[in-house]
């Protein structure tokens, strides 16, 4: 083989390296952005989910109140219609 030919291989794989570090490069942030995307996503849906089972919370509170509330008045009224008898 002459000088040339092998000068033009070499210059070729280097090139080659060179793009396909830049291409690899390239692709690694793209994943990183997607990534780092993905991962507000998820705490976006975290912060919803979390409010959520809060006010969820909140409605039980009440609702149980309200049931207790319901339970006493019941007794009361037994012991009303018992006295009735």
């Amino acid at each position: 083989m002459s000088d040339r030919i092998v000068e033009e291989i070499i210059i070729f794989l280097v090139v080659g390296a060179v793009v396909v570090t830049a291409l690899w490069q390239f692709g690694a942030s793209r994943r990183a952005k997607a990534a780092l995307a993905r991962d507000t996503d998820y705490r976006k849906i975290a912060e919803r989910a979390i409010a959520a089972q809060e006010a969820t919370e909140g409605r039980l509170a009440d609702v149980t109140g309200q049931l207790t509330e319901m339970n006493l008045r019941m007794a009361v009224m037994e012991r009303v219609l018992k006295d009735a008898e």
